[in-house]
């Protein structure tokens, strides 16, 4: 954890990925973030098998160590009369309220923005949707799936050379997005408050999110007659034959972001053993190279196609063109510049087994952030409930009356 958020408090009342991944991080910044869950039932997330991976036999989950690190939890019914005021003394001495609750959700439990500003005129209180907080879709549900990834135009645009649509690639991409935007949003809003002493409502939306990473390609769709959305030829048919991924012997791709091919041609030519196409004529100028596209890239498939990997590797560390492999998780795990970086640090969840978790990835005066591990389900909850000012007394009742565990 920094310290750049401390003395903040934070209640989260969010489940699945995006609101709980905002205060993931607002909870790396520094925050002091308090996770309401109901005590009847864990967030939906922690249950639910991901990717077909089976359960661990220490019913460790990584959704919930990754979402839910550097926070605590408490367990309350806020729809019963003592959870809710409860919540309310938790809102009334926080700084930032995140939900993700539909609509319905919200004004069934008063906890729309005029009910919580009610309790704490001065809290920023910020929504993660799916589609929007205005809009004939606003109270439909979301997942990332939809909103992110497909209703944006992305997963057409990724599936267009592709024999069949090409899915999200792992779970929770576009909530861990939308959660980092949200976050620099809170942030924003505190910057406003402390300036001017005026609170805000920050609202993020899947839809946004994904909108906002696909803009280029969404106003090229405005601004060119006809034109649906950015051309994705396939590999063979490419326009420009060095920003390209090849394949190598062993089924392996090295991807090459030569955009400024009249810079680096000769180092590339140099580094695959390749000097021949120096002087070949179809290739000497960067116009030669884009007018025989297509036979560049069938030069590059032979090249590459002619070893593998570890083959390459040692020739490709003098590229000046960027270039990297196409790497698989387990290989980005362990990429030696993660590791330099603090990318990915090792937490002892349950102060037992080791996980390697992904920092949030802005870092402050070259240092990475620690993490705590996450909290059982309602694990803080007397804690949090003494810091309120409940007496042991005041916690026997509530627990007497099932408003928490």
């Amino acid at each position: 954890m920094y310290d750049i958020l401390e003395g903040t408090r934070v209640v989260e009342l969010a489940m699945f990925a995006f609101g709980p991944s905002a205060c993931a991080v607002l909870g790396d910044w520094g925050a002091d973030v308090v996770k309401v869950g109901h005590p009847a039932f864990q967030d939906p997330l922690r249950g639910i098998p991901v990717q077909g991976l089976p359960a661990r036999d220490d019913d460790l989950s990584f959704t919930w160590e990754m979402l839910n690190r550097n926070k605590r939890s408490i367990a309350i019914d806020v729809a019963l009369p003592q959870g809710r005021e409860v919540l309310d003394d938790l809102l009334r001495n926080a700084d930032v309220f995140v939900t993700n609750l539909l609509p319905d959700s919200r004004a069934r439990l008063k906890l729309d923005v005029d009910d919580v500003r009610a309790v704490n005129p001065d809290i920023i209180y910020a929504r993660a949707s799916g589609q929007g907080a205005r809009g004939p879709d606003y109270a439909r549900g979301a997942y990332d799936h939809t909103a992110f990834w497909c209703r944006s135009g992305i997963g057409h645009a990724t599936s267009m050379t592709a024999d069949e649509f090409i899915p999200l690639p792992g779970p929770a991409l576009g909530d861990l997005t939308s959660g980092m935007v949200l976050a620099s949003g809170v942030v924003g809003a505190l910057y406003r408050r402390q300036r001017t002493g005026k609170t805000s409502v920050v609202d993020v939306s899947l839809l946004a999110t994904g909108m906002w990473m696909f803009s280029p390609a969404i106003v090229a769709a405005g601004m060119y007659d006809g034109l649906d959305t950015f051309p994705r030829p396939r590999h063979a048919d490419l326009a420009h034959a060095l920003v390209a991924a090849y394949e190598t012997a062993d089924s392996r791709h090295v991807y090459i972001a030569g955009v400024r091919t009249d810079l680096h041609w000769e180092s590339l030519c140099t580094c695959i053993d390749r000097p021949d196409m120096l002087t070949d004529e179809r290739f000497d100028t960067p116009a030669a190279r884009m007018a025989n596209a297509a036979a560049l890239v069938q030069e590059l498939d032979r090249t590459f196609g002619s070893r593998s990997l570890a083959d390459w590797l040692p020739s490709l560390q003098e590229l000046e063109v960027p270039w990297t492999v196409a790497q698989t998780a387990l290989e980005a795990l362990h990429d030696p510049q993660a590791a330099a970086n603090g990318y990915v640090v090792p937490v002892d969840a349950r102060g037992e087994t080791t996980i390697p978790l992904v920092t949030s990835p802005v870092q402050f005066d070259g240092q990475p952030a620690e993490l705590r591990p996450a909290p059982e389900h309602g694990q803080n909850t007397e804690e949090i409930l003494l810091e309120i000012g409940c007496s042991w007394d005041d916690i026997a009742a509530l627990k007497a009356a099932k408003v928490i565990p």
